[in-house]
């Protein structure tokens, strides 16, 4: 899977303009699928440059135009090819998961504070995910809903995990 293929069948879903494309990675994606800004407009330009998808320019009154991507039957091919392909194995990059695996000479407390950080962001990505759930729900399709659920509970798990670690640092500092 790459940046590609996602924008593929982000277009086969509707046509967007290369900001509504960054805001569904920003909201949507952001929990499963790393990407930056700086990604998107490249994609896009060799997107077109080999006929997967078309550029409509929009012009707006008062503001600059407006650049429109739509999929063409040849992107649609594409993306459909991709949804055939084996599916890789997850990666996963994990800054707190490389500090923990080092970590061993730190103080229990550096550990609490990284454990308690750490909790702090899951649940703040627990927080998102619920509340963005709110909107998504009314339109999402199962294999959305698998994918939502999935996140929501792999989440849930780490904040456990996490907490149950806090525990049993306190726990062997009251010993």
């Amino acid at each position: 899977m790459t940046g590609k293929d996602i924008i593929l069948g982000l277009l086969m879903e509707k046509s967007r303009t290369g900001y509504e494309i960054n805001e569904v990675f920003e909201t949507i994606f952001r929990h499963f699928y790393k990407t930056s800004y700086g990604m998107i407009y490249p994609t896009l330009k060799r997107l077109t440059k080999a006929g997967l998808v078309e550029k409509e320019i929009v012009v707006q009154t008062g503001k600059p135009n407006k650049n429109v991507y739509h999929i063409t039957k040849k992107g649609e091919e594409a993306f459909n090819d991709y949804l055939k392909t084996d599916i890789s194995p997850e990666k996963r990059e994990s800054e707190f998961l490389v500090r923990m695996y080092f970590g061993g000479n730190e103080s229990q407390e550096t550990l609490r504070i990284w454990l308690k950080n750490e909790i702090q962001l899951v649940e703040n990505n627990i927080e998102q995910l619920k509340n963005d759930h709110q909107e998504w729900n009314k339109k999402m399709t199962l294999s959305q809903s698998i994918a939502y659920e999935i996140g929501l509970a792999q989440f849930l798990a780490e904040r456990d995990v996490l907490e149950n670690y806090i525990k049993q640092l306190d726990e062997e500092n009251h010993r």
